[in-house]
């Protein structure tokens, strides 16, 4: 979801653009040809990506690759290891290798920082240290250390956003809000009973829409300073209990909310609240509502669920 975000946003900049997905999930993003140019590969085949990277020859690189989803880690621990720590390793080992004056930008996580005690509250990148709870948690935190270590030793220029939940349009259902919002379109359609499913309602999160995002990825690329590390989050916190409230009166639906045992993970974080200073330092704010954010995530699977 991010990266074709953010394509697009360097597309009206007049950039070339290039990108990398498996070619399972490339089907889905268009019906034709894609805006940018496009190699379907694994980042688990370092030979692949040292092809691509041979014949794009790129100066940007932002590494989003990933399995990118905090409570699917847990019954996918070693396809979240590999991916998300070899897969990440490969990108830095080719870039060394073939592009070693490239920036490049690794998804960092928020989901690194684990428990955070209130009084720590909001979480200051320079700071907070990081207590990753989560198999996702712990693999975002070794391949950010590793991107550290290679930009100490190799003086490879990185720079690391701690990216908080993004969340927008054009998203698969593996996080809460698209989960939600998909089943309420879904029964708006008349293709579902009135009935959500829902894992723990009482944490709370960090938001930033996706369209915000990448406006402070390209931000951070330009302003940022080599090695540093910022936090890409809204400063505000809302609760999973009362983001379904305001999906559910967006909807006009009425619906059973139905809890399932199965939803819940082995352990949570109660609350994740960022401080974006360093990136406001940089001249970036959010600028979508979040009631804005939801209205277009129930409007996008209300279309999506209609074709």
């Amino acid at each position: 979801m991010i990266g074709t975000h953010l394509a697009e946003l360097y597309l009206k900049k007049g950039c070339e653009v290039a990108g990398i997905s498996r070619a399972t999930s490339s089907s889905r993003l268009s019906n034709g040809a894609l805006p940018w140019k496009h190699y379907a590969g694994d980042i688990l085949d370092e030979n692949f990506l040292a092809r691509v990277w041979s014949d794009y020859k790129p100066e940007l690189i932002f590494h989003l690759a990933a399995q990118a989803y905090n409570g699917l880690s847990w019954e996918a621990e070693d396809s979240t290891y590999a991916l998300n720590i070899a897969g990440a390793r490969n990108v830095f080992k080719v870039t060394r290798k073939t592009a070693p004056d490239a920036l490049l930008i690794p998804a960092c996580s928020s989901a690194e920082y684990g428990i955070v005690a209130p009084e720590s509250l909001p979480i200051d990148e320079d700071n907070t240290p990081l207590h990753p709870i989560t198999p996702y948690g712990v693999s975002k935190a070794c391949m950010e250390m590793m991107g550290h270590q290679f930009c100490l030793n190799y003086k490879m220029r990185f720079m690391f956003p701690r990216l908080f939940i993004h969340v927008g349009p054009n998203h698969p259902p593996a996080t809460a809000l698209q989960a939600f919002a998909m089943q309420l379109a879904a029964i708006k359609l008349g293709k579902l009973p009135p009935i959500i499913k829902v894992g723990n309602l009482e944490t709370s999160r960090d938001f930033v829409d996706v369209r915000d995002g990448v406006r402070a990825l390209d931000i951070l690329a330009s302003k940022g300073e080599v090695g540093h590390i910022y936090n890409i989050c809204s400063g505000t916190s809302w609760t999973i209990k009362e983001s379904l409230a305001s999906l559910i009166e967006l909807s006009e639906v009425k619906v059973e909310v139905v809890q399932d045992p199965a939803l819940f993970r082995p352990s949570d974080e109660q609350l994740l609240l960022g401080s974006p200073k360093k990136m406001r330092e940089l001249g970036w704010n959010p600028t979508i509502p979040f009631h804005q954010t939801l209205k277009d995530i129930f409007e996008n699977w209300l279309s999506r669920l209609r074709n």
